[in-house]
């Protein structure tokens, strides 16, 4: 089946709840391949590794201690950063 593959965001496991895709309703996909989801996902960590630098830089202390815990975007929603 072309889209029997987890959301690089999740754990197989989300499949057994419905989460398919992050960026789509429970039991919906947006993703039309694995390569598609891996191309989503690397702009999804890039917005939301820059809106956390952007928080910190405005001295938002969630901002400030997100910037501390996550120093790349690779670590964001499962990535394959360290």
């Amino acid at each position: 089946m072309a889209d029997d593959f987890d959301c690089t965001a999740y754990e197989p496991a989300a499949r057994e709840i419905g989460a398919l895709c992050l960026i789509a309703e429970l039991g919906k996909r947006s993703c039309a391949s694995l390569e598609d989801c891996r191309r989503v996902m690397a702009a999804e960590r890039r917005r939301v590794f820059s809106r956390i630098q952007e928080m910190a830089a405005d001295g938002d202390p969630v901002g400030v201690y997100l910037a501390g815990e996550f120093r790349e975007p690779g670590q964001i929603l499962g990535g394959e950063g360290t």
